[in-house]
């Protein structure tokens, strides 16, 4: 009997099809194309040896990557035929694609005796998928054969420095954290807020060294709606909105955002940002926070009305996001509520984007799409960008009193 793995995974994982027709091959344009060293090798081995030079001429190796990269060509990979097909893949055969070809747009982390597998959303395909789905985001536990875990399957596997006893627990926390966003009697924000609640009292917890039967009670008081429905509520009326400590906190985080972000395909979206909350930098690139703040204050219906409209389309990508970057452990030497912390930040700074471009008339499948592809494509890898979120972040610890700014 062929070997079997056990993963962990959004059912969407399972229903995906790669479709260029209507991405029109993005995958391969626009972005940074790794190409594994035993791939490279595998490559310079081609006969004859003019066509292997041919192949690994048009790739250099990049030292902080430790990976050589593909060298674009007009932004196009140049592997890339007229019919948006791997010419690559067309003379060899899928077993020659490197690690990052043949795994893209999915994701799978390695944790004790079972994986965790999901999909990018910078690939438009998934992203339609995912986000656009009215229902909840479903979860299933599904056995892998060996011919797809396996070095020329679809996995390319990020390992977790997490034991084999421990990986059921944090499985657990995953799916009470999933229940949590996807409580649809309270609004995204106050979803955030009980997630953030969560998170802190599990790092006390873990903290205090304690056993594992504690954090199984605190997971399953924050999986009962009961518990939910009757304790949150006097917590959440406790949490007052202030336009002005919000933008004035959120400019920082935007400002650093908007110079990862800036590119031709965002300009639209740019221009939409700049317009619906009122964002005039003077001369000197500085802006005037309390006329934006006001601006803000004057847009509490139609951020009402966005939030209930598109409270789906949200729910899907936090969750998305959540599982996908492997939050609250995804900044290994954080703890798990500055990983919220940057979760969050990284998650209004995307609602913010996404409600401005409603507002500004792309409200269309096709803008939504695509400003999901151009803001995942610039900040998901983007180290230099969290690093500043950190830096930002020297000193704030208290995680009630930042909601209570956020939300």
């Amino acid at each position: 009997m062929a070997k079997q793995f056990l993963y962990f995974q959004p059912e969407y994982v399972g229903k995906f099809k790669c479709d260029g027709s209507k991405c029109n091959a993005r995958c391969c344009k626009n972005w940074i194309i790794g190409i594994d060293a035993a791939t490279y090798e595998k490559y310079s081995r081609i006969k004859p040896k003019n066509i292997a030079k041919e192949i690994t001429s048009r790739m250099k190796f990049n030292s902080e990557r430790e990976e050589y990269i593909v060298t674009l060509e007009e932004n196009f990979c140049p592997f890339l035929n007229e019919n948006n097909l791997c010419r690559l893949q067309l003379d060899y055969g899928e077993e020659i694609l490197s690690v990052t070809c043949t795994t893209y747009p999915r994701r799978t982390y390695s944790l004790g005796n079972f994986f965790e597998r999901s999909l990018s959303l910078t690939c438009p395909v998934a992203a339609e998928m995912i986000l656009f789905n009215q229902e909840p985001m479903k979860f299933e536990l599904v056995e892998v054969p060996d011919k797809i875990h396996s070095k020329h399957g679809r996995i390319g596997i990020t390992p977790v420095p997490i034991s084999k006893d421990d990986a059921p627990l944090v499985r657990e926390i995953q799916i009470a954290m999933i229940s949590i966003l996807q409580e649809r009697q309270f609004t995204i924000d106050q979803r955030l807020i009980v997630l953030g609640l969560f998170l802190d009292k599990l790092q006390e917890l873990i903290s205090g060294g304690t056993d594992g039967d504690n954090v199984l009670d605190l997971i399953a008081a924050y999986r009962s709606e009961e518990f939910l429905l009757t304790e949150m509520p006097p917590i959440l009326q406790s949490f007052a909105f202030d336009a002005n400590k919000f933008v004035t906190f959120m400019i920082k985080f935007i400002s650093h955002t908007w110079e990862a972000l800036r590119s031709k395909e965002g300009l639209k979206f740019f221009a939409a940002f700049e317009k619906v909350f009122g964002i005039k930098p003077d001369e000197n690139d500085i802006v005037f926070i309390p006329e934006i703040a006001a601006n803000f204050e004057k847009l509490v219906d139609a951020r009402k009305n966005f939030s209930e409209n598109y409270s789906t389309f949200l729910e899907n990508y936090l969750v998305n996001e959540l599982f996908y970057s492997f939050y609250p452990w995804r900044f290994r030497d954080q703890s798990l509520t500055k990983n919220f912390i940057v979760f969050l930040i990284s998650c209004k700074i995307f609602e913010m984007m996404t409600f401005a471009a409603i507002q500004g008339g792309l409200d269309s499948k096709e803008d939504l799409s695509a400003m999901v592809n151009w803001f995942m494509l610039k900040t998901d890898h983007n180290d230099e960008l969290y690093k500043r979120f950190f830096e930002l972040l020297e000193g704030v610890d208290d995680t009630y009193l930042l909601m209570v700014t956020l939300l």
